[in-house]
């Protein structure tokens, strides 16, 4: 028997029988379900063991399964990793003890794959006023995961900016260096950067990935050289909460943030041999897990390296993955020191002028021709990174009164000398003569010690007391052969 909806709400014409109650309530279910079904959040309500007793349309969206296929399943089992279960059940006794809370969460689907969701837990009651079970609101925040995790290094680095502009300089050497990127920016070849510190290498990493299809995506940097032995793992993998002690929260490693883009691994010598087994794997299947999860992640990653030690020796010497370094190597890029590129010392010290003038709002300095042929005489041990270093001091200086350059922690193989008059400068070459034949000696004798060996403990560096990619430079500016002193 069929009534208007006004009889069955009661105008005082006709009394509901529980036929009219049995139609009233299934219309009202009806028209709540319709109204859970159109909402943009998931609703899962569960008992007091979390068995799952509803579950509305927008769920299917966000976890892959029907409602139906969800019904009668504990809510934790199905839809979070096991290493969450402990955690999930502590929250279920929390809700039934009648707390509310608002959550995070990472929300396995239907398919096998992850997604982040953010869940409004509260409790509710049953007709006797009792706590029977919970209801969760849940919203799928993919998304903005994403974004933090790109805010996460953002805040801790910079994000890949300038192109072949940044890389200023007349010489035949730097022109070089800008053809052979453009040869190779447009690919996704792997690209190894040698040259020694202060050169410029993340200035080149930079050019490549903003001259290639992934500008738009992030660059990330990881100092191999700066990361202890034991972390090296969770930085370029990531780790999840509890994996290892002090592990109290996930992390993503840099490997999942250049997803889409470039990861430039500076010093990447610096690796140790038992992880570089692992990077060849990601390189070679693109895939990955992270420290205590045994889901394998795919990432889509371009790869820059750089170093300044001899990677070709450290492998025939066993101390590098000869596999590894082919596969970092595909397309290298060599970048001479800044003594064998003279002609754009003086550029560069004009670029760094104006920069440093402009932060400090103050009157470009103008370099004396005393200054610049200092600037020109001087070695550069510590190449570009040392003269912007030197001309931001002076700049600091000339802000507070006069312009000064500091060189004085130039090297005796090549002091940057006051300019002298002409009747001078016969004993000032002699001088320079004499400590240049003294350190050539000298760098003779520690080769002869060390049996033609640069690098290690035992090497002619380390005797010497200087860094090995200094001495390999001299080692070839002096007219020495390290060969000729392999045999003792």
């Amino acid at each position: 028997m069929q009534h208007s909806g006004e009889d069955l709400i009661g105008t005082g014409t006709h009394v509901p029988d529980k036929a009219d109650l049995a139609v009233l309530y299934r219309e009202r279910e009806e028209f709540h379900r319709t109204i859970l079904d159109s909402l943009a959040e998931g609703v899962l309500i569960t008992d007091h063991e979390s068995r799952i007793l509803y579950a509305n349309a927008r769920m299917k969206a966000i976890s892959g399964y029907e409602p139906e296929e969800l019904l009668g399943r504990i809510s934790y089992e199905v839809l979070s990793p096991r290493k969450n279960w402990e955690r999930m059940r502590r929250r279920l006794q929390e809700r039934l003890a009648g707390s509310e809370e608002d959550y995070e969460h990472e929300l396995i689907r239907k398919d096998g794959t992850t997604s982040w969701i953010r869940v409004e837990a509260s409790p509710y009651r049953n007709a006797a006023g009792e706590i029977a079970g919970t209801v969760g609101a849940i919203s799928c925040i993919d998304r903005q995961k994403s974004l933090e995790r790109e805010n996460e290094y953002l805040r801790t680095e910079l994000q890949a900016g300038g192109g072949l502009e940044e890389l200023i300089g007349p010489s035949a050497a730097l022109a070089r260096i800008r053809s052979q990127i453009g040869m190779v920016a447009g690919t996704d070849a792997s690209v190894l950067i040698h040259g020694e510190s202060g050169t410029g290498k993340e200035l080149v990493a930079r050019a490549v990935h903003e001259l290639s299809a992934r500008r738009g995506k992030p660059l990330v940097r990881v100092n191999c050289a700066a990361i202890p032995k034991d972390l090296f793992e969770s930085e370029f993998f990531g780790h999840v909460r509890g994996a290892f002690t002090g592990a109290i929260k996930d992390r993503v490693g840099r490997f999942e943030l250049a997803h889409g883009g470039t990861l430039f691994l500076d010093e990447v010598g610096e690796i140790p041999p038992d992880l570089q087994g692992k990077l060849l794997r990601v390189i070679q299947e693109r895939q990955f897990e992270r420290i205590g999860e045994e889901r394998t992640r795919t990432v889509d990653v371009r790869l820059i390296s750089a170093t300044n030690r001899p990677l070709a020796l450290e492998t025939a010497a066993g101390r590098f993955r000869t596999d590894l370094y082919y596969r970092l190597s595909v397309f290298p890029l060599e970048i001479p020191p800044l003594r064998e590129r003279r002609e754009d010392i003086l550029p560069l010290a004009e670029h760094f002028l104006r920069l440093h003038a402009r932060k400090l709002r103050i009157k470009v300095p103008v370099l004396t021709r005393a200054q610049k042929d200092a600037l020109n005489r001087y070695d550069w041990p510590g190449n570009v990174r040392e003269l912007q270093n030197v001309i931001e001091r002076a700049v600091i200086l000339a802000a507070h009164g006069a312009f000064a350059l500091n060189l004085a922690a130039a090297d005796h193989s090549s002091p940057a000398a006051p300019v002298r008059s002409g009747a001078e400068a016969p004993a000032e070459a002699g001088t320079l003569a004499g400590l240049k034949e003294r350190e050539k000696q000298m760098i003779a004798a520690a080769l002869q010690l060390a049996r033609g060996k640069i690098y290690g403990s035992n090497g002619a560096a380390a005797l010497l007391g200087i860094r090995p990619t200094t001495l390999a430079s001299k080692i070839g500016r002096l007219g020495l052969r390290r060969e000729d002193f392999l045999h003792g």
